[in-house]
């Protein structure tokens, strides 16, 4: 008798899990899947997107690692060809 008690509660909490408890899991689920994805794409709307040909520059380097070249500064050096006959 004890052992048909233990198979009926078992089936019993099959079927309420079944029932009810794995389809509102599965809600949840997919509720917290919707709401990722709709952040996502807000995050990356379409107003946001460039024009073929712009270019968004996100990093500047610091002034210290710039080039110290300056055209404007260089010196013209004249020489003269030596012949060694």
């Amino acid at each position: 008798m004890r052992l048909l008690i233990i198979i009926l509660t078992i089936v019993f909490l099959y079927y309420v899990a079944t029932k009810y408890v794995f389809p509102y899991l599965l809600r949840r689920f997919i509720k917290n899947v919707q709401e990722k994805f709709q952040q996502f794409q807000h995050e990356n709307s379409p107003g946001e997107q460039k024009e073929e040909g712009e270019t968004k520059v996100d990093y500047v380097p610091p002034e210290a690692n710039r080039s110290k070249f300056n055209p404007n500064t260089i010196e013209d050096i004249d020489f003269e060809e030596i012949n060694d006959h």
